[in-house]
């Protein structure tokens, strides 16, 4: 029988057991400290860090206080937010770094664990083996060959958003070009003819869906009030993503079991042929479910299939503002553009559409393309997880740290680009490229977590840039914005300008070439 100790026995464990956890705590803490402050950044207090810098901002203003925390580093530099310790890589060598070590490849708990709350079996947020297999599944479907393939689709959706644009009045072209894109992807990946009218409704409604829903996950990354899930569910945007989620899901579920029963047709009537045959992502994926592979159970296709359209749609629709906005306050730039669009697809009543053939050569308006996304870096900031103590830059960052890779610092890192704000094409010239570090434009991420639809996005942004520039003179609109170094920039996970971009498009003269 256990005898009961006195009282004045179990209260001095008690207390025994508070001051050793209370001396783990400080001596925690101490660590801490000592790790974040060996590492150059802004003052920070004790637990709060650099809290106070970033809550309460409006959300515009988030990433001028990101950048404020920064500080303009080219080295290694960090902040801290509650007990979070953030470290900025910006140079290239470090960006390599951080790239190429498989110690270094695991997404932050701290900001893609948001992520994960919704989309848990997605390739954006799976680590180690589990990624690995995920990524070489949909490598197929990547396939230039393949990509090649849905230039067609590409095109008729840019036709038609020339078409339906309204002509010679300001207009935000984002909304337009959500649908494009979203459009195009379901198109070439999930759904293989024209959407019909129903389908198409609900494709708007997927891409306002994952729109609100990325927003919604930047916001939470930077309060920790919203950090709890149940915290995040009462709040309007949690209510409604949980609300519409289901309809999400089950719409791309309809369109799984029809792409699946089209696919199980197609096996029987085309057999070794089909076999072999290049695939869709989506058909990809049903083929490993088929197989009765484990990691491709059909919810995670669904989160696969919601992450990517989201990706390919964000992240493309980002770069193309950024470039209408810079086509409109650069004229000469649009000229050169224009003139390499019309001797390739004609003017007047002599233009035909892009094809897939026209696009390497496409080779001015490559390098106006990545001088936008130098300048306005389509994702401002990712983040790695530190899962063990190591060294970085001369500096150990403890385990638990999360690394945020700068590229919007990098790709405006004076040494690497002399005069970093003017906008400038001919930096992406064979001879100015010669001898720049690898790394030191990676608009599309790098290493074994490089984005596998690069070449998808070039495609697409390409292909709606020369449509429009083949029909219309983009000129800016009314908002006075005519100074890309004055633009107030604004993080969304993917970067967007503050009021959104506003441009007018006149119809050019099919006898001119005038770029306004």
């Amino acid at each position: 029988m256990a005898v009961a100790l006195p009282f004045s026995a179990a209260a001095a464990a008690a207390a025994l057991i508070v001051v050793i956890l209370a001396a783990r705590a400080v001596l925690a803490v101490i660590r801490f400290r000592r790790y974040e402050l060996a590492i150059p950044g802004p003052p920070s207090l004790p637990f709060f860090g650099n809290a106070f810098s970033i809550l309460c901002r409006k959300h515009e203003d988030i990433l001028d206080a990101i950048m404020s925390l920064w500080g303009q580093r080219r080295d290694l530099s960090r902040c801290s937010f509650i007990h979070e310790l953030i470290v900025f890589v910006s140079k290239p060598e470090d960006v390599a770094d951080v790239m190429k070590r498989k110690d270094l490849q695991d997404k932050s708990h701290f900001y893609y664990g948001l992520l994960a709350d919704q989309v848990p079996q997605s390739v954006l947020v799976l680590n180690g083996a589990e990624m690995k297999v995920h990524r070489a599944a949909a490598h197929p479907a990547f396939h230039p060959e393949i990509i090649d393939s849905f230039v067609e689709v590409f095109a008729e959706e840019a036709e038609k958003f020339v078409r339906n644009i309204e002509q010679g009045k300001e207009i935000t072209p984002q909304e337009k070009l959500f649908l494009t894109t979203a459009w195009g992807f379901c198109r070439s990946t999930v759904i293989s003819d024209t959407p019909t009218k129903d389908e198409a409704y609900e494709i708007s409604n997927l891409v306002k869906l994952m729109r609100m829903f990325l927003k919604a996950t930047n916001e939470r990354a930077f309060n920790p009030l919203l950090w709890p899930r149940w915290i995040f569910n009462l709040t309007a945007n949690g209510r409604l993503f949980k609300k519409e989620r289901p309809r999400a899901r089950a719409f791309i579920q309809k369109v799984m079991n029809d792409r699946a029963i089209e696919l199980k047709r197609r096996l029987e009537t085309e057999g070794t042929d089909f076999v072999k045959a290049r695939k869709s992502l989506l058909d990809v994926f049903l083929e490993k479910s088929a197989q009765g592979e484990e990691l491709f159970s059909r919810d995670a296709i669904l989160d696969e299939v919601l992450l990517y359209l989201a990706a390919a749609t964000e992240t493309t629709v980002s770069a193309l503002n950024f470039a209408f906005k810079m086509l409109s306050i650069r004229p000469d730039i649009q000229m050169n553009v224009y003139e390499e669009v019309s001797s390739l697809l004609g003017r007047g009543a002599t233009k035909r559409s892009i094809v897939a053939q026209d696009l390497p050569k496409l080779q001015y308006t490559e390098k106006f393309l990545k001088e936008v996304m130098r300048m306005f870096a389509t994702i401002p900031l990712i983040a790695r997880q530190i899962n063990e103590d190591t060294e970085l830059g001369g500096h150990v960052l403890p385990k638990g740290a999360t690394v945020f890779v700068n590229f919007l610092g990098l790709h405006r890192d004076p040494v690497t680009w002399p005069d970093p704000l003017r906008f400038d094409p001919e930096r992406f010239s064979p001879e100015q490229s010669q001898g720049r570090h690898p790394y030191a434009f990676v608009p599309f991420s790098g290493g074994v977590r490089s984005c596998i639809g690069y070449k998808y996005g070039w495609a697409v942004m390409k292909t709606v840039i020369a449509t429009t520039v083949r029909d219309f003179i983009v000129e800016p609109g009314d908002d006075g914005l005519t100074d890309h170094t004055k633009f107030k920039l604004v993080f969304d996970i993917a970067l967007k300008l503050a009021g959104g971009v506003k441009v007018k498009l006149i119809p050019r003269d099919p006898r001119a070439g005038s770029a306004g």
